[in-house]
């Protein structure tokens, strides 16, 4: 993993500080800011929303701002509507919305069209880029960077220059470009310089860049600058994100030991960094392969098992996160819906008092006929209070007990996801112990039908489904994976999945899944020697027959490729090799009808029938 530090990493950890510190809330604020001139309160709206999105409070951040575009569009200033429309957009990066945030960040662009303001739209510029880059759109990332730099350079704006070209070098650096990375790296220190600006963050990168690029001793170089400048200007922040990163050049150089020493230092100043969990799994992740580079895969094999649990730990922690966000998201429309009724509610009352004192005398002759329906209502809702009650406490019951069971399940899931990659990491490591290369690829491809069934376990203790799983997601999951385990470049590689039933349970998915992995891994291995341009394709169909008492349609599918095809003479024969009985083996367990034939390569058909509400194939 590759940490890239910025200046704006750096303000945003600044900003985490500031927000720890502020217990203003939303309605004081209004109150303090009512007589204030309309462009104060644009700022403060914005400052506060920063200060409540890095609390966690996106609900209060989102009405902030919504406060604040209202009266930007009321003084009909296009520069202050952008600089809100961009707050905006940055709130939408930090809950995840990468496709709302560029809507938003297109919207400030657009209200600055005729704008003078060039640094403002050249910022807007780079941030669409940086969203593009989130999502690994370096293509449309590459074109807001170099439009951003053309602009900077139009209008003699030397500073903006040298931000597009930092992100073009980073850019470059994730295509694994790392020679045209440091061409720009170098650019944008140099004018960084030349202006009296700080550049340290780029120079971070730039160790990073001299590493992918092969170029260890000037990336040690680097970071060891880093490390001088950290320690001398007591910045902890980059002193921790240079003990993180150093390990990875040392180890290229094989200094295993001194890659160790400042492992275990990134170690120390993750329990009070930022991102501590993220940090952690990567440093554990760096100490695993300086012990299996040591040789010892005992210590190796335990920093794995730390590496993994704090993987866990990331992806349940962002999840939490985004349950937070949409309930904060909730709570604010809730707040603004309650607003507006509140407003709603006083005008009407302001209508309705003038018929009240009308009303008053015909209200007191029916008070008598209201006093005794009341007490008759009484004792019937009484009755049916006790009623419901009890039908409540049993649905409650059930609930709970439905909640515990889906729990379990959950946590049985992931206990033998965790079990099946111990079991995944010990054949690896296995396998590196074997001379015989017979031996070593069936250890492989064991490992291989090992981690086909994790990926089922991963996904259902991921989801709040216990019984089915995404198969069109699975089947993705799964060839990209063996793709990339068998050297294929995806960009070489054409593949073609169809998946008309996306839902399926559990234990036919395993079965599909362990068929899918034997056919792949065989495709993989053998059948593109002579191919120029590979191809295959997948295809799970469904009957769209209507039965009674049916709950899952007939089932085809089918994988092919370009290959150079298979005899179906030798297919058929009693004998094969073990992929081959695992395949037939698990297809008649699934009931199915298996077919293998050529046509223009090698074509697979498995037909599976419908299954009924008794639990039984049909026929």
């Amino acid at each position: 993993m590759k940490w890239f530090l910025s200046l704006g990493a750096i303000i945003l950890f600044l900003q985490q500080a500031y927000a720890q510190s502020t217990s203003v809330n939303f309605d004081s604020l209004k109150a303090t800011l009512v007589l204030k001139p309309d462009t104060i309160q644009i700022s403060e709206y914005q400052k506060f929303a920063e200060t409540m999105l890095h609390k966690g409070q996106a609900g209060d951040a989102q009405m902030a701002l919504n406060t604040a575009l209202s009266i930007a569009k009321n003084l009909k200033n296009g520069r202050y509507i952008s600089k809100v429309y961009q707050s905006l957009g940055q709130l939408e990066i930090d809950q995840g919305n990468f496709v709302q945030a560029l809507g938003r960040f297109q919207e400030a662009l657009d209200y600055l069209r005729s704008s003078p303001v060039l640094y403002q739209k050249i910022e807007i510029l780079l941030r669409i880029g940086q969203t593009y880059f989130s999502v690994n759109d370096l293509k449309q990332a590459e074109l807001y960077y170099r439009e951003a730099l053309q602009l900077a350079r139009q209008y003699n704006r030397p500073v903006s220059m040298a931000d597009a070209y930092s992100e073009l070098a980073n850019l470059e650096d994730t295509r694994k470009n790392s020679r045209q990375a440091l061409i720009y790296n170098e650019k944008a220190i140099a004018i960084y310089k030349a202006n009296g600006e700080e550049y340290i963050g780029t120079l971070f990168n730039r160790a990073i860049e001299f590493k992918n690029a092969g170029k260890y001793a000037q990336s040690e170089r680097i970071y060891r600058q880093c490390l001088e400048y950290a320690e001398e200007h007591k910045d902890e922040y980059l002193k921790g994100y240079v003990y993180v990163n150093l390990p990875n050049t040392l180890l290229l150089l094989n200094r295993t030991d001194e890659a160790e020493k400042y492992a275990q230092l990134a170690l120390k100043w993750s329990e009070t960094g930022p991102e501590r969990l993220k940090i952690r799994e990567e440093v554990f992740d760096i100490l695993t392969r300086i012990y299996e580079k040591k040789g010892q895969d005992h210590q190796a094999l335990a920093y794995f098992r730390q590496k993994t649990m704090y993987r866990d730990s990331v992806l349940n922690a962002e999840k939490a996160r985004q349950l937070i966000m949409a309930e904060n998201r909730y709570q604010a429309r809730e707040k603004e819906s309650q607003i507006r009724k509140l407003d709603e509610e006083n005008s009407r009352k302001a209508q309705q008092l003038g018929w009240l004192s009308g009303g008053l005398a015909v209200l007191i002759g029916l008070l008598g006929l209201s006093f005794w329906q009341y007490r008759t209502i009484r004792r019937t809702n009484a009755r049916l209070m006790e009623n419901n009650r009890v039908i409540s406490e049993s649905h409650q019951k059930i609930s709970d007990q439905s909640q515990q069971l889906k729990t379990l399940l959950r946590e049985l899931n992931h206990r033998v996801k965790n079990n099946l990659a111990i079991v995944s990491s010990l054949l690896r490591l296995q396998s590196k112990r074997l001379e015989d290369e017979g031996a070593v690829q069936a250890v492989r491809a064991g490992q291989q039908r090992v981690e086909a069934m994790a990926l089922i376990h991963q996904r259902l203790y991921m989801t709040d489904n216990v019984s089915t799983i995404n198969i069109k997601e699975y089947i993705t999951d799964l060839f990209d994976g063996l793709l990339i385990a068998y050297g294929y470049d995806k960009t070489a590689f054409d593949r073609e999945i169809d998946i008309e039933h996306e839902e399926l349970d559990v234990d036919l998915s395993v079965i599909l899944g362990l068929i899918l992995n034997e056919i792949l891994t065989n495709a993989f291995k053998y059948a593109y020697e002579h191919v120029p341009r590979p191809f295959l394709r997948i295809s799970l169909s469904a009957d769209d027959s209507d039965h009674p008492n049916q709950i899952r349609p007939q089932l085809t599918l089918e994988v092919q490729d370009n290959g150079a095809g298979m005899d179906p003479g030798r297919w058929e024969r009693p004998t094969g090799s073990f992929g081959k009985r695992l395949i037939t083996s698990l297809s008649e367990q699934a009931g199915g009808q298996l077919e293998v034939s050529n046509r223009n390569g090698t074509y697979y058909r498995l037909i599976i029938p419908p299954l009924n509400s008794s639990g039984s194939v049909a026929a």
